[in-house]
């Protein structure tokens, strides 16, 4: 019962995390209007890492959200970083670059969400590196659908803080 909680939530988060926001900006809002075509999609400003003290320093991109360029497998990919997942989830570009066999038609019901069922695959990842922090053989879910991968809890939780001051995310 509580792993199927646990895949409800996770499902959820993810869903939410690629669904795009229809909340209206405030009328008093002065947004600069930004040509889509002058921004590399979801690039990061800048990711600093302090050799000295492991800690990773992540500017907030142009759409308000944090993005991590880890190494999965060897492989870099370019996550969101969702401190409300409770896991990773992989899109399936993300999972072949990292050289993660999996049955595109062969999907499974993962969790459901507010849309209906999550398809994906539940997998093993080798090896995941971000900054001075790594896990070995750690759960993650191949997103059937979706192009957008997330760095969740299950990886996050190595580092001893995850702090937001301002436009920076810093993880300790």
């Amino acid at each position: 019962m509580l792993r199927l909680a646990i895949i409800i939530i996770f499902a959820a988060t993810v869903i939410g995390a690629l669904m795009p926001s229809s909340m209206p900006a405030p009328a008093d809002d002065r947004r600069e209007v930004i040509q889509v075509a002058d921004l590399e999609e979801n690039q990061p400003k800048s990711q600093e890492v302090d050799a000295g003290s492991g800690a990773v320093t992540l500017d907030r991109s142009y759409d308000g959200h944090f993005y991590a360029d880890a190494r999965v497998n060897g492989a870099t990919v370019h996550f969101l970083v969702d401190t409300g997942a409770t896991g990773i989830a992989l899109s399936a570009d993300d999972a072949r670059r990292a050289g993660l066999a999996f049955d595109t038609n062969g999907a499974e019901v993962i969790g459901t969400g507010a849309s209906g069922a999550v398809m994906g695959h539940w997998v093993k990842l080798n090896r995941v590196e971000l900054g001075l922090k790594s896990v070995s053989d750690t759960p993650a879910v191949i997103l059937a659908g979706g192009d957008r991968s997330l760095l969740g809890q299950s990886f996050l939780s190595e580092f001893s803080s995850v702090e937001v001051h301002g436009d920076s995310m810093v993880l300790r």
